[in-house]
Protein backbone atom coordinates (compact mmCIF):
# COMPACT_ATOMS: atom_id res chain seq x y z
CA UNK A 1 0.00 0.00 0.00
CA UNK A 2 2.96 2.35 0.53
CA UNK A 3 1.55 5.89 0.25
CA UNK A 4 5.03 7.38 0.04
CA UNK A 5 4.89 9.27 3.33
CA UNK A 6 8.64 9.70 3.30
CA UNK A 7 8.58 11.28 -0.15
CA UNK A 8 6.07 14.07 0.55
CA UNK A 9 6.25 17.22 2.65
CA UNK A 10 4.51 16.95 6.01
CA UNK A 11 1.38 19.09 5.88
CA UNK A 12 1.45 20.27 9.49
CA UNK A 13 4.47 21.46 11.47
CA UNK A 14 5.24 19.33 14.51
CA UNK A 15 3.76 16.09 13.20
CA UNK A 16 5.04 13.30 15.45
CA UNK A 17 3.31 10.21 14.00
CA UNK A 18 1.66 9.25 10.71
CA UNK A 19 -0.75 6.40 10.08
CA UNK A 20 -2.37 4.86 7.01
CA UNK A 21 -4.69 1.86 7.31
CA UNK A 22 -6.54 0.09 4.52
CA UNK A 23 -8.45 -3.17 4.63
CA UNK A 24 -11.47 -5.00 5.97
CA UNK A 25 -12.05 -5.52 9.69
CA UNK A 26 -15.14 -7.64 10.20
CA UNK A 27 -17.78 -5.93 8.07
CA UNK A 28 -16.00 -2.55 8.13
CA UNK A 29 -13.89 -1.22 5.26
CA UNK A 30 -11.12 0.91 6.76
CA UNK A 31 -9.44 3.51 4.57
CA UNK A 32 -7.63 6.10 6.68
CA UNK A 33 -4.55 8.32 6.31
CA UNK A 34 -3.71 10.62 9.23
CA UNK A 35 -0.96 12.89 10.56
CA UNK A 36 -0.81 13.51 14.30
CA UNK A 37 0.65 16.81 15.51
CA UNK A 38 -1.31 17.66 18.67
CA UNK A 39 -0.20 16.68 22.19
CA UNK A 40 -3.58 14.94 22.59
CA UNK A 41 -5.70 13.63 19.72
CA UNK A 42 -9.14 12.14 20.24
CA UNK A 43 -10.53 9.64 17.73
CA UNK A 44 -14.28 10.18 17.91
CA UNK A 45 -17.19 8.42 16.30
CA UNK A 46 -20.08 6.02 16.76
CA UNK A 47 -19.67 2.38 17.71
CA UNK A 48 -18.38 0.34 14.79
CA UNK A 49 -16.76 3.27 12.99
CA UNK A 50 -13.23 1.86 13.33
CA UNK A 51 -11.88 3.85 16.29
CA UNK A 52 -10.43 0.94 18.27
CA UNK A 53 -9.19 -0.70 15.08
CA UNK A 54 -6.88 2.28 14.45
CA UNK A 55 -5.24 1.85 17.85
CA UNK A 56 -4.89 -1.88 17.29
CA UNK A 57 -3.32 -1.16 13.90
CA UNK A 58 -0.72 1.08 15.58
CA UNK A 59 0.08 -1.76 17.96
CA UNK A 60 0.50 -4.27 15.15
CA UNK A 61 -2.58 -6.23 16.17
CA UNK A 62 -4.33 -6.22 12.78
CA UNK A 63 -2.11 -8.59 10.77
CA UNK A 64 -4.56 -8.95 7.85
CA UNK A 65 -4.88 -5.20 7.22
CA UNK A 66 -2.40 -3.00 5.33
CA UNK A 67 -0.80 -0.56 7.77
CA UNK A 68 1.80 2.17 7.49
CA UNK A 69 2.80 3.65 10.82
CA UNK A 70 5.72 6.06 11.23
CA UNK A 71 7.29 8.21 13.95
CA UNK A 72 9.34 11.33 13.48
CA UNK A 73 12.83 10.73 14.84
CA UNK A 74 14.73 14.01 14.58
CA UNK A 75 14.70 14.97 10.90
CA UNK A 76 13.94 11.44 9.72
CA UNK A 77 10.94 9.13 9.81
CA UNK A 78 11.09 5.72 11.47
CA UNK A 79 8.86 2.93 10.19
CA UNK A 80 7.08 1.35 13.14
CA UNK A 81 4.92 -1.02 11.09
CA UNK A 82 8.07 -3.02 10.31
CA UNK A 83 8.83 -3.52 14.02
CA UNK A 84 7.58 -6.02 16.57
CA UNK A 85 4.93 -4.54 18.86
CA UNK A 86 7.27 -4.66 21.86
CA UNK A 87 9.79 -2.41 20.07
CA UNK A 88 7.35 0.35 19.09
CA UNK A 89 7.64 2.13 22.47
CA UNK A 90 3.92 2.42 23.07
CA UNK A 91 1.91 2.77 26.23
CA UNK A 92 -1.41 1.06 25.50
CA UNK A 93 -4.53 0.76 27.63
CA UNK A 94 -7.01 -1.40 25.67
CA UNK A 95 -10.76 -1.10 26.11
CA UNK A 96 -10.86 -4.34 28.11
CA UNK A 97 -8.54 -4.15 31.10
CA UNK A 98 -7.29 -7.79 30.91
CA UNK A 99 -5.61 -7.68 34.33
CA UNK A 100 -3.42 -10.55 35.55
CA UNK A 101 -5.50 -12.46 38.13
CA UNK A 102 -2.45 -13.92 39.91
CA UNK A 103 -1.02 -10.45 40.64
CA UNK A 104 -2.35 -7.80 43.01
CA UNK A 105 -3.05 -4.22 41.93
CA UNK A 106 0.48 -2.91 42.57
CA UNK A 107 2.04 -5.89 40.78
CA UNK A 108 -0.30 -5.43 37.80
CA UNK A 109 0.77 -1.80 37.46
CA UNK A 110 4.44 -2.68 37.92
CA UNK A 111 4.29 -5.48 35.34
CA UNK A 112 4.86 -2.99 32.51
CA UNK A 113 8.20 -1.88 33.96
CA UNK A 114 9.97 -5.22 33.55
CA UNK A 115 9.97 -8.05 31.01
CA UNK A 116 9.74 -10.91 33.48
CA UNK A 117 8.56 -9.78 36.93
CA UNK A 118 9.71 -11.99 39.78
CA UNK A 119 8.09 -10.30 42.74
CA UNK A 120 9.04 -7.01 44.41
CA UNK A 121 12.81 -7.37 43.88
CA UNK A 122 12.33 -7.44 40.09
CA UNK A 123 10.69 -4.02 39.89
CA UNK A 124 12.07 -2.15 42.91
CA UNK A 125 14.08 0.19 40.62
CA UNK A 126 10.79 1.41 39.11
CA UNK A 127 9.01 1.73 42.45
CA UNK A 128 8.83 5.52 42.44
CA UNK A 129 7.08 5.78 39.08
CA UNK A 130 4.74 2.91 39.99
CA UNK A 131 3.78 4.57 43.26
CA UNK A 132 3.24 7.85 41.40
CA UNK A 133 0.83 6.15 39.01
CA UNK A 134 -1.02 4.48 41.88
CA UNK A 135 -1.41 7.89 43.52
CA UNK A 136 -2.57 9.60 40.34
CA UNK A 137 -5.31 7.06 39.67
CA UNK A 138 -6.43 6.79 43.30
CA UNK A 139 -5.26 3.21 43.75
CA UNK A 140 -3.04 3.35 46.83
CA UNK A 141 -5.78 2.02 49.12
CA UNK A 142 -6.29 -0.88 46.69
CA UNK A 143 -2.62 -1.57 45.95
CA UNK A 144 -2.48 -4.89 47.82
CA UNK A 145 -5.92 -6.10 46.72
CA UNK A 146 -6.48 -8.98 44.33
CA UNK A 147 -7.94 -7.96 40.98
CA UNK A 148 -11.04 -10.10 41.59
CA UNK A 149 -11.99 -7.68 44.38
CA UNK A 150 -12.13 -4.66 42.05
CA UNK A 151 -15.13 -2.99 40.48
CA UNK A 152 -15.15 -2.34 36.75
CA UNK A 153 -14.12 1.30 37.23
CA UNK A 154 -11.30 0.32 39.59
CA UNK A 155 -10.03 -2.26 37.12
CA UNK A 156 -10.02 0.37 34.39
CA UNK A 157 -7.91 2.68 36.56
CA UNK A 158 -5.40 -0.16 37.05
CA UNK A 159 -5.39 -0.62 33.27
CA UNK A 160 -4.57 3.08 32.79
CA UNK A 161 -1.91 3.16 35.51
CA UNK A 162 -0.14 0.18 33.91
CA UNK A 163 0.04 2.00 30.55
CA UNK A 164 1.42 5.15 32.20
CA UNK A 165 4.50 3.40 33.62
CA UNK A 166 5.73 1.76 30.38
CA UNK A 167 9.45 2.66 30.32
CA UNK A 168 10.66 4.66 27.34
CA UNK A 169 7.20 5.08 25.79
CA UNK A 170 7.04 7.55 22.87
CA UNK A 171 3.26 7.45 22.34
CA UNK A 172 0.29 6.76 24.62
CA UNK A 173 -2.73 4.94 23.19
CA UNK A 174 -5.90 4.95 25.31
CA UNK A 175 -9.03 3.11 24.17
CA UNK A 176 -12.14 4.46 25.93
CA UNK A 177 -9.92 5.31 28.93
CA UNK A 178 -12.73 6.38 31.26
CA UNK A 179 -15.17 3.57 30.55
CA UNK A 180 -16.71 2.65 33.90
CA UNK A 181 -14.96 5.54 35.70
CA UNK A 182 -17.35 8.00 37.34
CA UNK A 183 -17.37 11.54 35.96
CA UNK A 184 -16.19 13.17 39.19
CA UNK A 185 -13.06 11.03 39.33
CA UNK A 186 -12.45 11.47 35.61
CA UNK A 187 -12.58 15.25 35.91
CA UNK A 188 -10.21 15.12 38.89
CA UNK A 189 -7.61 12.85 37.33
CA UNK A 190 -7.51 14.38 33.84
CA UNK A 191 -5.39 17.43 34.80
CA UNK A 192 -2.91 15.13 36.56
CA UNK A 193 -2.74 12.85 33.53
CA UNK A 194 -2.11 15.79 31.20
CA UNK A 195 0.62 17.17 33.51
CA UNK A 196 2.33 13.73 33.74
CA UNK A 197 2.27 13.37 29.94
CA UNK A 198 3.46 16.94 29.36
CA UNK A 199 6.43 16.39 31.69
CA UNK A 200 7.43 13.41 29.56
CA UNK A 201 6.61 15.19 26.28
CA UNK A 202 4.51 12.13 25.52
CA UNK A 203 1.71 12.56 22.93
CA UNK A 204 -1.62 10.78 23.35
CA UNK A 205 -4.12 9.28 20.94
CA UNK A 206 -7.32 8.26 22.67
CA UNK A 207 -10.65 6.84 21.58
CA UNK A 208 -14.06 7.98 22.77
CA UNK A 209 -17.67 8.37 21.71
CA UNK A 210 -18.28 10.73 24.69
CA UNK A 211 -18.70 14.32 23.47
CA UNK A 212 -18.22 15.76 26.96
CA UNK A 213 -14.89 13.94 27.32
CA UNK A 214 -13.59 15.18 23.97
CA UNK A 215 -14.58 18.78 24.75
CA UNK A 216 -13.12 18.60 28.27
CA UNK A 217 -9.74 17.53 26.87
CA UNK A 218 -9.64 20.47 24.46
CA UNK A 219 -7.85 18.11 22.10
CA UNK A 220 -7.66 17.80 18.36
CA UNK A 221 -10.45 15.52 17.17
CA UNK A 222 -10.39 13.02 14.32
CA UNK A 223 -13.96 12.11 13.48
CA UNK A 224 -14.59 8.68 11.95
CA UNK A 225 -17.69 7.34 10.27
CA UNK A 226 -17.91 4.06 8.43
CA UNK A 227 -14.16 3.47 8.52
CA UNK A 228 -13.20 6.83 6.98
CA UNK A 229 -12.13 10.21 8.33
CA UNK A 230 -14.94 12.76 7.90
CA UNK A 231 -13.36 15.64 9.86
CA UNK A 232 -10.20 16.61 11.74
CA UNK A 233 -9.56 19.72 13.81
CA UNK A 234 -10.19 21.41 17.16
CA UNK A 235 -12.81 19.72 19.34
CA UNK A 236 -14.96 22.86 19.53
CA UNK A 237 -15.11 22.99 15.72
CA UNK A 238 -15.45 19.32 14.79
CA UNK A 239 -18.02 18.71 17.56
CA UNK A 240 -19.83 22.05 17.23
CA UNK A 241 -23.25 20.50 16.61
CA UNK A 242 -22.93 18.09 19.54
CA UNK A 243 -21.71 20.96 21.74
CA UNK A 244 -24.76 23.06 20.84
CA UNK A 245 -27.05 20.14 21.63
CA UNK A 246 -25.37 19.69 25.02
CA UNK A 247 -25.74 23.37 25.82
CA UNK A 248 -29.44 23.29 24.93
CA UNK A 249 -29.97 20.28 27.19
CA UNK A 250 -28.07 21.91 30.06
CA UNK A 251 -29.53 25.35 29.45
Amino acid sequence: MRRGFGEVRTLVEGVHHRLAVKGVVGTLQLDVALEFAAPWTVIFGPSGSGKSSLLRAMCGLLPDVEVEFERRDGNAWMRLDAMQTSRRKLGYAPQQAALFPHLNVRENVAFATVQRPRGRAAWISAEQVVEGALDMFGLQMLADHATRELSGGEGQRVNLARAFVVPGARLMLLDEPFSGVDRKRRDAVLPEMKAWLADLDLPVISVTHDVDEALLLGAEVVRLDGGSVVAQGAAAVVLAEERERMLRVLG
